[in-house]
């Protein structure tokens, strides 16, 4: 049964949804399929148990067709007539589980069927919910838009020239809707192509920004998005970074964690943009952010931390020499690294503890046990061994990284524009500084000079360090 649309379907579903799917196909309302009926009995074990994979086809089909001889073409239609009632129990049963948007549905039936003596107490309920609601997401403005919308078609039914037709109400919940999935989205696509003119490809954007200016929003997530786009936008007010930190911090509990956890990732690439231009004292924020994400769980998936999360982390503590806290997260996250990648973040994150720990024999040792299955395990290590290399003095070494270096950048499409000059700069510039002689004054106020407009440096710190030194 590998690779079907079913299976893929039913393996990620609870033990508690595959009971509840197997009422809804027993259930005459919503299957007349004898045969589904007996194939979802039949293959309900399976699903449980996770054995899917490895199901007997002719016994499934035994189980529901007897003894008639197996027909293949008849048992993939039977799969794919399951599928569709999976399909439909998933839509039925995500319906159940939203309270409130059914209470919008079924003041909309009252309404069509001019129930109107029954309609009030319904809506008085259905507002009183809807304001206990915990979270403060799309989904709410939306619903409170929905829930004005019948209550304004329940006045016009009426017929009432004179009664409070509530259009304003309707008006302001759908911009409160609009404006938070429009500032969401626009955040999303400045996140993704920082490339993009906004006059061109936003229509409305700087309209809704200038309003919001002159007349702000109250609703916490329409101010954390609109200081998302500023701190994008206007990276030079960090005003509008620190805005929408104070934010974050106050209104974590309104969203739901996933979008919580968006929020955050923004709130930290903004960091990492300003650190990218040589501002040091983001570094500072960022590990805020990183540790209150922890304290939080915002950054597990499944129980799981990201390879890549465990490395930025690791990589901020080191530049700023948190070596004893660096230490104890990488030990004590390890076992909450996903198993494929465990072993080999581990070890290349270990080696670059000791390289910042100046252990430099340790780090040699360490990153020839790094598999090179990802093109930024390639870069990075790359780059720990140019530093090591330069630490230790070793002339060859280092100049033999460098061609390897080099073709690795040319070579690999994956790498975008800016990441190799990123890379190329570091290199010429650490072999500059290897070569240069410290009794020069003219090459050193040179390459001082180079280092300090070079814009586009991986570990710029780093070469500030070494160049430091130097003088």
């Amino acid at each position: 049964m590998t690779g079907n649309k079913l299976y893929d379907y039913l393996e990620r579903l609870t033990a508690y949804q595959l009971n509840r799917f197997y009422k809804y196909v027993c259930s005459p309302l919503y299957n007349d399929d004898e045969r589904i009926m007996r194939f979802v009995q039949a293959i309900l074990p399976h699903a449980k148990g996770k054995t899917l994979a490895v199901a007997d086809e002719k016994q499934l089909w035994k189980q529901v067709f007897n003894n008639a001889k197996y027909n293949r073409p008849k048992y993939v239609r039977l799969l794919s007539d399951t599928v569709k009632k999976v399909e439909h129990f998933l839509v039925i049963d995500r319906f159940n589980q939203q309270k409130q948007v059914q209470y919008a549905y079924q003041l909309e039936v009252m309404n069509e069927y001019k129930l109107n003596a029954h309609i009030p107490e319904l809506l008085t309920f259905s507002f009183k919910k809807q304001q206990a609601e915990p979270l403060r997401d799309a989904a709410f403005y939306y619903n409170e838009f929905q829930l004005q919308q019948q209550q304004n078609l329940f006045i016009e039914n009426k017929d009432q020239r004179q009664a409070e037709k509530n259009l304003q109400d309707v008006v302001s919940t759908l911009d409160n809707y609009y404006l938070y999935q429009k500032l969401k989205y626009t955040a999303a696509m400045l996140h993704y192509q920082n490339f993009l003119t906004l006059e061109a490809e936003m229509p409305l954007l700087n309209e809704i920004l200038q309003m919001l200016e002159t007349k702000p929003s109250q609703l916490p997530g329409i101010q954390i998005y609109r200081y998302i786009i500023l701190a994008y936008t206007q990276p030079e007010n960090e005003a509008h970074y620190y805005n929408l930190k104070a934010l974050l911090v106050a209104n974590t509990n309104l969203f739901n964690r996933e979008e919580v956890k968006s929020m955050f990732v923004f709130a930290m690439n903004y960091c990492i943009n300003r650190i990218n231009y040589g501002n040091a004292e983001y570094l500072n924020e960022i590990l805020g952010l990183y540790k209150y994400a922890l304290q939080n769980n915002l950054l597990l998936e499944d129980g799981m931390l990201s390879q890549w999360e465990y490395k930025n982390i690791i990589t901020v503590a080191l530049r700023l020499k948190e070596f004893k806290w660096a230490e104890g997260f990488m030990n004590d996250y390890k076992a909450l690294l996903p198993k494929p990648d465990r072993g080999n973040a581990y070890t290349f994150n270990l080696a670059r503890y000791y390289f910042a720990t100046k252990k430099y024999d340790e780090v040699l040792r360490l990153l020839q046990d790094v598999k090179y299955n990802d093109i930024f395990y390639q870069l990075d290590s790359k780059t720990t061994l140019l530093k090591t290399y330069y630490e230790l003095g070793e002339w060859m070494p280092l100049y033999s990284l460098k061609d390897s270096f080099r073709v690795l950048l040319r070579r690999k499409k994956l790498i975008s524009e800016q990441q190799k000059d990123n890379y190329m700069n570091l290199l010429k510039l650490s072999l500059k500084l290897f070569k240069v002689d410290v009794k020069n004054k003219a090459a050193m106020k040179a390459i001082k000079a180079e280092i300090e407009t070079t814009t586009n440096v991986a570990d710029k710190s780093w070469l500030n360090e070494k160049l430091h030194q130097l003088l």
